[in-house]
């Protein structure tokens, strides 16, 4: 198990600090930490992803079509558009 915080801080230094591009700076931090990169990312986006609400659960309850959150918009009148007056 890596140390999901002190990869991010590593290779944000080494990437600012340092001035390597991410891919490298994060390759490195994670062999620091004795991982590959991939494996490390995939940790975090697991970590991230178990944050993020359950949109599903929402959208089951209020119904796919509900906007009720959405401000509706005045309805357009239909009139001619303005004319642009050019001088040649």
């Amino acid at each position: 198990m890596t140390d999901l915080d002190q990869f991010e801080e590593r290779a944000a230094i080494m990437e600012f600090c340092g001035g390597m591009t991410r891919f490298r700076a994060e390759t490195m931090a994670a062999q620091a930490q004795g991982a590959q990169r991939h494996e490390v990312l995939n940790e975090i986006g697991k970590r991230n992803s178990a944050r993020q609400p359950n949109h599903g659960e929402a959208m089951a309850r209020d119904g796919q079509n509900d906007v009720s959150r959405v401000q509706r918009g005045a309805k357009e009148q239909e009139r001619p558009l303005p004319q642009r007056h050019v001088q040649s």
